[in-house]
This record gives C-alpha cells, structure tokens and sequence, in this order.
C-alpha cells in the first residue's frame, strides 16, 4: 500500500504518476498496478500479471496499490479501497494480514501516511 505523495488536485490521476515513473525514474510504466484517486475511482496501472516497480525487495510476489494524497485522503478512497483489497483477496486466496503498508518494508518511509489495517476492516 503506498500514497502518492502529494496533496495536488492536479496529480489525482494514475497518468500523472505515469510520468513521473517512467519520466523521472525511467520506469517502463508506472510501478503500480492500482491508483485510486480521490473520489473512489480505481485506476488501473500495470496488469497483474507484470511485476510492479512500488517496494524494493518486495515487487515478485506484491500488487502495488496507491491512493492519491499525502495527509489528505477521502472516505470514497477508502471504501474503493476496501472493494478493491476484498477482491483480491479472494482472487488469490489472501486475508487482510497479508496487505501491508509500504512503511512496513522501510522504516524510513511513512507512506501510505495511514494505518492500512485500520482502513481496510
């Protein structure tokens, strides 16, 4: 689970990640394979079946999912969040424990800026 980083209206879309990945990091295409924007869309990024480029040492065997925001996260990002987490776990016979903040991997990372296990129960 990670966030965007950024509290801009403007970079609530998955195309403007897009660029920074593939721009600024020389990504082949954004590193996640979700991005929920603020009002609860669920945007796609790389298919599933396409290692993501979001958690280092982590990306084989992970599904990067981004909500749009830094401190500011909306109600619909959660609920779309929690649609979208279920659905996966059932697709691939995983459980809420195996969802994981991106901090959890860094310790010198905040990202996602929420507890993941408190918004996705």
């Amino acid at each position: 689970m990670h966030c965007s980083d950024s509290d801009v209206k403007g970079h609530d879309d998955i195309s403007i990640i897009r660029g920074w990945h593939v721009n600024e990091r020389n990504f082949n295409d954004v590193g996640y394979h979700y991005f929920i924007k603020w009002d609860g869309t669920i945007q796609t990024g790389r298919a599933l079946d396409i290692v993501g480029a979001h958690c280092y040492g982590q990306n084989k065997d992970s599904i990067g999912i981004c909500l749009h925001g830094r401190k500011t996260f909306t109600e619909e990002q959660f609920c779309a969040l929690r649609t979208l987490v279920k659905a996966l776990n059932n697709k691939f016979s995983l459980s809420n424990a195996d969802v994981y903040g991106h901090n959890n991997f860094d310790k010198k990372k905040t990202c996602p800026n929420f507890d993941v296990q408190e918004k996705i129960k």
